[in-house]
């Protein structure tokens, strides 16, 4: 009997508190019966968003890298192309006596995403670098580079990344033998290139790394779109670990004639890995709404690889205040996708961020590095929602600082980053994603409305 009595207090207790909401609606508030929200709800909080340009991206340094072009219906065409270094896997390499070239092959391997049309055939260039990567200089996704004109290996391609490939090894002293390979893109070099700049070349430009560097300078990746079909997409590669050119070419010795296989390794941390990529968005409406920053559209756009993210601003926060003295029990921001633009599939994952006086990046509180306050990523949000077509953000602490004085609200953005995203890294611009969403914007009358809702309790 003292078990019903504790049930039936409980729900006249909640049906009194939701009784006093100024508005019913909880969408996005997901809440755990055991431990739910009490507290009057409202979600008429003003919400400006805004489509503007990222910032420009520090490529030197990424844990997969662009390639290729996509012609997106919405949001206009991309261009990502790479420049990367050669490494010697012992000093002084030697090719032997009077080697003769087999074959040479630029083995790929792919990262952990391809964005765009999976039915594309990318018609890929490989090009010699005229001048060497630098270590010591900044290669920011606008960067261009110094390139030979003359093509020294080419491969048609459809981008596989889960279908393993049949690999021809060579076994010294045996027969060859097939195996099968991770998925990776192999595209073969030019004989002529190969034996000039390795196996007939001066032994001295392979006496250490830094004179081989000095003397190869390095390649150049880029998709020919006119020999290319379909509206393409962007392919990550590894170029951390496991892509490298293989060159193999014969020895005599008396009688006897043995293959032999050297290895070049892309490792971007021991020698520069850059990429430029570009965005152009002439005819689209995405041009349209950067032209007319001071217009509230219905919808707003985020796109990754130094593309696009949405400012959010609440204009009208302090209004709050009005309501007397309170406490926010729960915030969350609900950002949804709008209906027909997910022809090619939202960012997986949205990073919500603020900024300080002198503009600089910083995380909110819910999402900071402070653990007492901070939220899991699970936790905090931004994860697609596909079964809701939306995404939601934990701002709990965010605007309860902002309400109470202990910070100023300064422009926050959301924008796509990589699905192996840290915090660890900072709120910084993505080059490792090239997914895109476009979202609702927080206008009045919108389908797809941006909005904040708050559970808040008065204290006397």
């Amino acid at each position: 009997m003292k078990l019903y009595k504790l049930d039936l207090l409980t729900l006249l207790i909640s049906l009194f508190i939701f009784s006093g909401c100024q508005n019913t609606d909880s969408i996005g508030l997901d809440v755990d019966p055991s431990t739910g929200i009490s507290g009057t709800f409202i979600d008429t909080v003003t919400v400006r968003s805004t489509t503007v340009r990222e910032d420009s991206i520090l490529t030197n340094a990424l844990s997969q890298y662009p390639l290729g072009y996509f012609n997106d219906p919405i949001l206009g065409k991309t261009t990502s192309n790479i420049a990367l270094s050669l490494t010697m896997v012992n000093s002084s390499t030697t090719f032997g006596t009077a080697p003769v070239l087999d074959s040479a092959v630029l083995v790929l391997h792919y990262g952990d995403e391809f964005y765009g049309d999976s039915t594309s055939k990318f018609q890929i260039e490989v090009r010699q670098l005229s001048e060497q990567l630098s270590k010591s200089k900044s290669y920011y996704n606008q960067t261009g580079f110094n390139v030979n004109s003359a093509i020294i290996g080419n491969q048609r391609v459809t981008i596989r990344r889960k279908d393993s490939v049949k690999v021809n090894e060579i076994v010294t002293g045996k027969a060859d033998v097939i195996k099968t390979r991770a998925p990776q893109i192999r595209i073969p070099i030019n004989a002529s290139f190969i034996n000039n700049n390795f196996l007939k070349a001066a032994a001295a430009n392979f006496s250490t790394q830094a004179l081989f560097m000095k003397f190869i300078k390095g390649l150049h990746l880029r998709v020919n779109e006119a020999q290319s079909s379909g509206p393409g997409g962007i392919a990550f590669l590894n170029l951390s670990d496991s892509s490298r050119l293989e060159i193999y070419y014969k020895t005599t010795s008396g009688t006897t004639i043995d293959t032999t296989k050297v290895s070049f390794p892309i490792l971007n941390g021991s020698e520069p890995v850059a990429a430029q990529f570009t965005h152009d968005y002439t005819g689209t409406n995405v041009q349209t709404q950067l032209n007319n920053p001071a217009t509230q559209y219905d919808f707003t756009y985020v796109q990754g690889l130094a593309g696009l993210r949405t400012k959010i601003r609440f204009p009208h926060l302090d209004k709050l205040k009005e309501l007397g003295n309170i406490t926010i029990n729960k915030a969350e921001l609900i950002v949804s996708v709008v209906g027909g633009t997910d022809n090619y599939k939202p960012a997986p994952r949205l990073l919500m961020y603020t900024t300080d006086i002198a503009s600089q990046r910083q995380f909110i509180p819910d999402f900071g590095t402070n653990a007492a306050i901070a939220l899991s990523d699970l936790d905090f949000g931004g994860f697609y929602d596909a079964a809701n077509k939306r995404y939601k953000f934990v701002v709990t602490t965010f605007l309860q600082d902002i309400l109470k004085g202990k910070s100023k609200q300064y422009d926050t953005f959301i924008a796509p980053v990589s699905t192996r995203y840290t915090r660890q890294l900072g709120p910084l611009a993505s080059g490792t994603t090239a997914s895109r969403t476009v979202l609702g914007s927080g206008k009045n009358g919108v389908t797809y409305k941006m909005k904040l809702n708050l559970f808040y309790n008065k204290i006397n």
